[in-house]
């Protein structure tokens, strides 16, 4: 290993699972910092539903809970603006075979679920929060966690909010460094090791849209394979290692026309 990558390591949760997806997409948004083609509308609605859901996490310590309504009016802005400035900036959003329309009525589905079934007895300690943490000499790693709870007893829990068309995978459940990466970010803020949970709570973009809650567990070797992860990666990023990978994620990817002939 280099000693660049050895005496400092710095990136994101959101970078190093862009690289472990694809490295050629990598190279295109964080290396020659191109312009995106197009505007994925997963992106936008998961921002817009985010919003949304934020602002009833918030209300919540009030003890005066918002209203569907209220949820509803931001995510129908945030939703109708993003596209509107998609356009403007001349990256317009991939509808795919749906449209605007179609999308607010999914989140609107969407959200009436989650307003009816989520728990207005969480104690809500912060949502958006930003953090960086030294996971190991030189090895630092930067993000947002959607939303922290206080479960009593000096035991905390991540919550990671995602909208998601089907449930995740087993593979996913087990190997995920996502919670591996919060964990260690909040038991820093709170100096808790060994106190924190963390969950997904997946909002299913389904016919029958649903809130489906995912508890996961990580320990010593996840972290420690996250540690490696991340040297591996930088190392990688330090010999200019940005291979293409196929796949589903192709469909709608916003470098999509340069990756095919570049």
């Amino acid at each position: 290993m280099s000693p660049e990558a050895m005496t400092s390591t710095r990136t994101s949760y959101s970078r190093m699972s862009t690289w472990l997806r694809c490295p050629r997409k990598f190279k295109f948004r964080y290396v020659d910092l191109v312009e995106d083609e197009r505007t994925a509308v997963a992106l936008i609605f998961g921002t817009s539903i985010h919003e949304a859901c934020e602002v009833f996490f918030r209300s919540l310590p009030s003890g005066n809970a918002a209203s569907l309504d209220e949820m509803l009016r931001v995510f129908t802005r945030a939703l109708t603006d993003n596209a509107t400035l998609a356009d403007e900036q001349g990256c317009p959003v991939d509808w795919g075979d749906g449209s605007l329309k179609d999308s607010l009525a999914k989140g609107e589905a969407m959200l009436a679920v989650f307003h009816q079934q989520v728990d207005r007895n969480i104690k809500v300690v912060g949502t958006e929060v930003e953090f960086e943490v030294e996971l190991a000499p030189g090895v630092f790693t930067t993000g947002v966690i959607d939303l922290i709870l206080d479960d009593g007893g000096g035991h905390y829990r991540v919550v990671d909010l995602k909208t998601a068309a089907t449930t995740f995978a087993e593979d996913r459940i087990l190997h995920d460094m996502q919670p591996t990466v919060y964990i260690a970010a909040a038991e820093r803020i709170f100096q808790a090791p060994g106190q924190i949970n963390f969950e997904f709570w997946l909002l299913m973009k389904t016919k029958t849209p649903a809130l489906k809650i995912l508890p996961l567990a990580r320990d010593a070797r996840d972290r420690a394979e996250l540690i490696q992860s991340i040297n591996e990666v930088g190392e990688a990023c330090i010999r200019g290692v940005y291979p293409r990978i196929r796949g589903h994620h192709c469909f709608g990817c916003e470098y999509a026309d340069r990756c095919g002939r570049a």
